[in-house]
């Protein structure tokens, strides 16, 4: 790997942290909440700590790496599902939901 490519991902998440300060004095930047720079921050440094060491994994095999892809998404869409919808399956089937 490029030795420029990881300093280029560290001054990326440096500069979303100086953005999330400067919104987090500021009071946010229009209705763009605080709350939701840090999620995009924290998304970034995930981003960046799995990013290279998968992009290694599965170099030169596109098609395992699309099975990964496709395998997250299920397990992301099944947990946001259970999420939204969880609870009102329970009921549904007669559990008593506090």
């Amino acid at each position: 790997m490029n030795r420029s490519i990881p300093e280029m991902l560290v001054a990326v998440v440096l500069a979303a942290i100086v953005t999330f300060v400067i919104a987090d004095l500021a009071g946010g930047f229009g209705t763009f909440p605080n709350e939701r720079w840090a999620a995009a921050i924290a998304m970034m440094c995930l981003a960046v700590w799995i990013g290279p060491g998968l992009l290694r994994r599965y170099a030169g095999n596109a098609n395992a790496a699309l099975k990964a892809v496709a395998l997250w998404l299920l397990i992301i869409v099944a947990v946001a599902m259970l999420y939204v919808y969880g609870k009102d399956f329970l009921i549904s089937i007669g559990v008593n939901v506090p």
